[in-house]
């Protein structure tokens, strides 16, 4: 019973040393430029705050394509709402894609020809 006990403290011990030292690694490094891929999953997450590396026009251009396919019925002003994600998504099930309702590159390409 002592030795499981020494190990799990062992291991405690373990964790809290390396475990800030792990995760700094995984961390860029200061000052290290977003990469490509970073720079595209900013633009693709959920959150409003998100929305807003795409542009005031680019917003209004994904809510064109949606209102033209009959996915989206609010006002097309270039402000991403409930309303737009929703469209988004019922708009990415009906073209076969992971309906996350973020808007990408890609996607916005594809709204663009509706």
């Amino acid at each position: 019973m002592k030795t499981l006990k020494a190990v799990a403290i062992s291991a405690a011990l373990l964790a809290m040393t390396l475990g800030p030292a792990l995760a700094d690694e995984a961390k860029p490094a200061a000052g290290a430029a977003p990469s490509a891929k970073t720079e595209a999953h900013a633009k693709s997450t959920t959150s409003s705050a998100k929305h807003m590396t795409w542009s005031k026009e680019q917003i209004k251009e994904a809510q064109e394509g949606l209102a033209k396919g009959g996915y989206y019925k609010g006002a097309v002003n270039g402000t991403w709402n409930k309303a737009t994600s929703e469209a988004l998504k019922s708009w990415q099930k009906a073209n076969k894609m992971p309906a996350t309702g973020h808007l990408s590159d890609e996607t916005l390409a594809k709204l663009k020809t509706e």
